[in-house]
């Protein structure tokens, strides 16, 4: 590899491996065509969360009934579609607690997860094992090894064990190999249910400077129900949450942001920023960055007796954004009920956002439906007025997921009868010709049913989703890698290639670039600022076939460190190149 003195330390070189290891943009010849069998142990599976593994493959966590307690597990599916042989089979127990009741309903609830930046993952859960009816917040740390963190207390570390109820726990990556949660939070001394959050270190510890049993994020009057986190870029995070502050039967939706320190932003108001505050009620709200330190937010939103969706963006300053509507933006004028909304950045201070609405009025097929609202607050004009249907419904499709393709659209996968599907929408707003237009079948075997599907983007257009699978009668945890085309190289016969959206982004020190190549070319790798101006060369020269990592710490030709802003990574392989769009925040 022929990089800078810079670039070939250990620090900024990351990974160069053989082809044999299969990217995710290249080979998936050991991907099942029914999907790879996670865990088939005895007992149900239920409820998977996956996590990226930063190399193409990807960790899942689930719920496990295969014994008495039940328990949490996971386990590692390589880019190839290979279990990854160092983990144990059928999955990596995190929880093996002895019953502490004596009884066996003292279930874990569904598990959160997120990567460590290491290969590995932080899984988070609500845990019943002091107490059937006031569960505690717990969180646990397997490694890239398939190893539980021997640093991690047994069990898991207790993020919250005070008395009183903590429940459903959402959290996100710190960037360092921890993790920031929220969660509800029904402890003594009130007669509500508020929120609250906690930072969680790699070294298995709570965070000594955040408040012990974590740090109030809105104690109001009234409950708040349904907290879910997006990071700020600076470390810290934005909690957004529905809230009966105002009516006992009437929900608002709310934000607030905790800075790394784990205060609250003293220059947003006291428990919270409002952010629809509009008649009837607003449920379930969802959250993105949007690439400036605020976020995005989608909901659905009780009127006249019918759901619809709205959106409405978050700024830095603790205001929701003026050239926004009040209340926020429907994505949609249908009124036939909408509900179940999820979103990604569109990595331009917007978002797409996917919810389910039925297709030909009340008696109609349900669907999966897409709009892109954009950083100034309007549908974008090409994408359809109503929205985007994202595949011609032959059944019900329910519990749609959704992730970025890293170039301005999405990958979303659903449920669908005994299927499990997926869609690609692009950018422009359309239907990715490749894909059927009634999805793309990643799992079809009638008449047992598929459900709970989980998803994570992996590069190149590419995502693994896992899923419930009862083809054996009982629930079992099956994984499926979904592939985009790579692309091939004019006038190079057999040569093929990819440039996977950089992570993280946006990205506060350092982001990685990784391009796969099909077999030996010459290949330039450098970054330009807006203007065109070229800031470094990471790479020139020939590279052998493989999966490559390329570090860059942000820092200009001449070792100087750059502002923050927009810039791009081009990748030059023979005639053909391909853009990345890398976002600097400070």
């Amino acid at each position: 590899m022929s990089t800078g003195s810079r670039l070939a330390s250990p620090l900024f070189v990351l990974a160069t491996v053989s082809l044999s290891a299969a990217t995710p943009s290249i080979a998936s010849a050991a991907w099942p065509p029914f999907g790879r069998a996670i865990s088939t142990a005895v007992g149900d599976q239920l409820s998977p969360a996956i996590a990226s593994d930063g190399a193409g493959g990807a960790i899942i966590s689930w719920v496990d009934f295969r014994g008495t307690p039940v328990n949490l597990f996971a386990r590692r599916v390589l880019a190839s579609g290979d279990v990854d042989p160092t983990w144990p089979a059928d999955g990596r127990a995190l929880r093996t607690n002895p019953l502490a009741l004596g009884i066996e309903s003292e279930n874990p609830g569904p598990p959160g997860i997120v990567p460590d930046g290491s290969g590995g993952a932080i899984v988070v859960w609500e845990d019943r094992r002091s107490s059937l009816t006031a569960p505690d917040i717990f969180a646990q740390h397997v490694l890239a090894s398939g190893a539980v963190d021997a640093a991690w207390p047994a069990n898991g570390l207790a993020v919250s064990a005070t008395e009183g109820i903590q429940d459903f726990p959402s959290l996100i990556s710190d960037g360092a190999g921890g993790a920031i949660v929220t969660w509800m939070d029904g402890r003594p001394g009130t007669t509500v249910v508020d929120i609250y959050a906690q930072h969680v270190l790699v070294s298995g510890r709570v965070d000594p400077t955040w408040p012990v049993n974590g740090a109030a994020v809105s104690t109001a009057s009234g409950p708040q129900t349904s907290p879910t986190i997006v990071g700020d870029g600076s470390g810290g995070a934005i909690v957004t949450w529905s809230d009966g502050r105002n009516a006992t039967t009437t929900f608002d939706i709310y934000a607030q942001h905790l800075l790394l320190s784990g205060v609250v932003d003293p220059s947003w108001p006291v428990n919270g920023l409002a952010v629809s505050t509009a008649p009837q009620g607003q449920f379930e709200p969802k959250i993105v960055s949007d690439g400036s330190h605020g976020a995005v937010v989608t909901w659905y939103d009780n009127q006249n007796g019918s759901n619809r969706v709205f959106v409405h963006r978050v700024l830095a300053s603790g205001v929701v954004d003026p050239a926004w509507p009040v209340n926020g933006r429907a994505v949609s004028a249908g009124t036939e009920g909408q509900d179940f909304p999820r979103l990604v950045s569109d990595g331009s201070g917007g978002a797409i956002v996917i919810w389910q609405e039925r297709v030909g009025g009340v008696f109609g097929v349900l669907a999966a439906w897409a709009q892109h609202i954009k950083a100034t607050g309007v549908v974008d004009p090409v994408w359809p007025v109503g929205g985007r249907v994202l595949g011609r419904p032959q059944r019900d499709q329910g519990n749609a997921v959704i992730g970025s393709d890293g170039a301005g659209g999405a990958i979303v996968a659903w449920q669908e009868g005994s299927a499990i599907k997926a869609g690609h929408v692009l950018a422009s707003g359309t239907l990715d010709s490749v894909y059927s237009d009634s999805g793309r079948v990643v799992c079809d075997i009638p008449p047992s049913p598929r459900g709970s599907p989980a998803l994570v983007p992996v590069g190149a257009g590419g995502a693994i989703v896992a899923w419930e699978d009862y083809r054996t009668g009982g629930a079992d945890i099956y994984a499926k890698q979904v592939l985009q085309p790579v692309t091939g190289v004019p006038g190079t016969p057999g040569l093929e290639f990819a440039f996977d959206p950089p992570g993280p982004n946006p990205a506060l020190s350092a982001t990685t670039l990784r391009f796969s190549l099909s077999r030996d070319a010459t290949v330039r790798l450098a970054l330009y600022d807006a203007s065109g101006r070229r800031v470094r060369e990471l790479i020139s020269g020939p590279q052998l076939a493989g999966v490559h990592a390329i570090g860059w710490d942000f820092r200009d030709a001449h070792g100087g460190s750059i502002g923050a802003g927009v810039y791009f990574a081009r990748l030059d392989v023979g005639a053909r190149s391909l853009t990345r769009k890398v976002i600097h925040v400070r």
